[in-house]
């Protein structure tokens, strides 16, 4: 047996590098963030809401066939027990080879026939063909990227990141005030992922050897098919905007909705890092449900305490945000900016419930939860979109389906390692009630310029805080203290 002692020594050990994983990833790509925020007002300045209607289902198309063409093998390294060895890591390699090289020619060639079907008019083939590179060189980055994050290394996986963002926004800024219209974004997508694996495999050298035996591939299949096939029933039902959208309203509602998705998903840069960071952890204290337990809780209430605040200024500010910020071009996506600001609040629950429940072996679960997902936004979408509701049917479909899957995700996560959320989450809904208020209320007259909205949102910010504080100082108080005694520097 093991001695309880060594064991809560490498509990308390792992809690350090989880934590010192997602202040990592906070610190080097929380400038970034900002760069981003910046960056996206430029593109959407300079770029009509038409250009952003074509490049999103040329990207989508794209992704939907990288997922595809991804049997899950990078998550079956992360959450094996055991450290893989080279065969294994061998094997993974050839078989995401094998399935790349068909995805990029599926893209190459029926890429622009969809995209035109999807568009229903007819663009250059080029703009969806040059994806194909990206959807190949995505073999090289499958094995260098899961040996980083199975052993907690985020730091330098945020290097890359970094590094294909500021490719992006360069690259898109610059070609779009060269007049290159969509093509500036087919380019920046297109280098921006080439350029971030580049940097991931020269991060985590690992020369790539194929190999003939792919019988060592059968133990990563079950759990990567599983885990995949949520993955891509969630990318389907995320894929309501970049697919169903131009089909049934055109290339502009398919800009206001993205531009809409992407501003009111701005809170959530601290929900992603720790997602990122939720597969390895987790899955190291699978067999200790307590621990299991008490991590999901605090991960989920914190998640909240944090995005809380952004959405309550973003639904606040909504129309002035728009018009003083992005321009007034974008004004008519304000309702659905609105819609969408409540769907992404709750993903910090659905978001982060589902890869708990993978890292502890739930991945069957997961899947069926996921496929329901999915099916309930694509059918309240088409449902509302036949009664009349507009292009406003996709953001509804899209917050009424993520409350849905809440209120089956909770339940499931109370059965299986007894989470008990609810009570953490009145307190921070009742202060960003408040201060959304306030700053709908009383501050809104104030604000009479960009720069002055951008006050305001911190302001708003800060009344949160207060306001929470007040009402939960003793708990804050605890688990920040907690938290500092066991602070450590960032990797």
């Amino acid at each position: 047996m093991s001695d309880p002692a060594v064991s809560e020594a490498r509990t308390g050990d792992l809690e350090d590098r989880a934590l010192r994983g997602v202040l990592s990833l906070a610190v080097r790509e929380g400038g970034m963030k900002l760069v981003s925020f910046l960056g996206s007002i430029a593109l959407f300045r300079l770029l009509t809401p038409a250009d952003f209607g074509v490049i999103v289902p040329i990207a989508t198309f794209a992704g939907l066939v990288k997922q595809f063409a991804d049997l899950g093998l990078q998550p079956s390294l992360i959450q094996r027990g055991s450290e893989p060895q080279t065969r294994d890591l061998r094997a993974v390699f050839t078989g995401q080879l094998l399935l790349v090289l068909t995805g990029g020619v599926v893209v190459f060639f029926a890429g622009p026939f969809v995209v035109d079907a999807l568009l229903n008019d007819q663009i250059d083939p080029w703009m969806t063909r040059v994806f194909a590179f990206s959807v190949f060189f995505t073999a090289f980055r499958i094995v260098p990227a899961a040996l980083l994050e199975r052993h907690l290394q985020f730091g330098r996986l945020a290097a890359a990141d970094i590094a294909g963002t500021l490719f992006y926004y360069s690259a898109g800024i610059g070609f779009a005030i060269g007049a290159a219209g969509v093509w500036s974004l087919v380019i920046a997508h297109v280098g921006a992922s080439l350029v971030s694996t580049l940097a991931v495999v020269m991060a985590r050298p690992w020369l790539p050897v194929p190999t003939r035996k792919l019988r060592v591939l059968a133990p990563h299949v079950g759990f990567g098919a599983r885990f995949q096939g949520s993955r891509l029933a969630i990318t389907v039902k995320d894929s309501l905007i970049p697919l169903f959208t131009p089909r049934a309203f055109g290339a502009t509602a398919t800009g206001y909705l993205n531009w809409a998705n992407r501003v009111s998903a701005q809170p959530l840069a601290l929900t992603q890092w720790v997602a990122r960071v939720s597969l390895p952890t987790f899955a190291r204290i699978q067999d200790a449900p307590e621990q299991v337990r008490r991590g999901a809780e605090l991960t989920l209430k914190w998640n909240a305490i944090v995005t809380l605040p952004g959405f309550a200024a973003v639904i606040a500010f909504g129309p002035e945000i728009a018009s003083l910020i992005y321009g007034e071009q974008w004004l008519p996506a304000v309702p659905a900016l609105l819609i969408l600001a409540v769907n992404n609040a709750l993903i910090p629950i659905n978001g982060l419930i589902t890869p708990i429940l993978n890292a502890v072996g739930k991945t069957k679960t997961v899947l069926i939860v996921s496929i329901g997902w999915a099916a309930a936004a694509w059918g309240l979408a088409g449902i509302l979109t036949g009664l009349g509701a507009g292009f406003l049917a996709v953001p509804i479909g899209l917050a009424a389906s993520q409350g849905l899957a809440a209120l089956v995700l909770l339940p499931i996560a109370r059965r299986e390692f007894n989470l008990r959320l609810l009570h953490h989450l009145v307190r921070p809904l009742a202060a960003a009630i408040g201060a959304g208020l306030f700053g709908r209320f009383i501050l809104l007259p104030m604000l009479t310029d960009a720069v002055l909205l951008i006050q305001g949102g911190i302001v708003v910010v800060l009344v949160y805080v207060g306001m929470l504080y007040v009402i939960d100082r003793s708990a804050l108080r605890s688990e920040l203290g907690a938290l500092w005694r066991r602070r450590s520097p960032a990797v």
